[in-house]
């Protein structure tokens, strides 16, 4: 069972997330809204490291890429996955450390393959 974060703007798509990866037998240890939430989570010295984070590109404030960054500069161990409907996002991403890019809308099975392959 990995610990995972998810970051997405849109609460129903947040939703149907955890309730994917819950099913998987994965726990979801915080969700954010935004990118500044994330990077709030991940300041909090008492809060527990997730073993993924599956990262929105376009979200109000911070987007993924400058989030995903800032993730790397507390901890180089992070694993992130995008999950985003802008494919323009793609090889920054991937480029500056994000280990797979996922472009919405996709597969309940694509998206599961993806997270377990990070997580097992």
């Amino acid at each position: 069972m990995a610990k995972i974060m998810v970051v997405e703007d849109f609460p129903i798509v947040q939703e149907v997330i955890k309730e994917v990866l819950g099913l998987e037998g994965h726990n979801v240890i915080f969700s954010a809204f935004n990118g500044q939430e994330a990077i709030d989570y991940f300041l909090d010295k008492e809060n527990e490291l997730p073993d993924l984070v599956l990262m929105d590109h376009r979200m109000p404030g911070k987007d993924g890429i400058t989030t995903m960054k800032e993730i790397f500069e507390i901890s180089d161990e992070i694993i992130v996955v995008f999950i985003s409907a802008d494919p323009s996002a793609q090889k920054k991403a991937l480029d500056l450390g994000a280990v797979d890019y996922l472009i919405k809308p996709l597969s309940i099975k694509s998206f599961i393959k993806v997270v377990n392959k990070y997580t097992m």
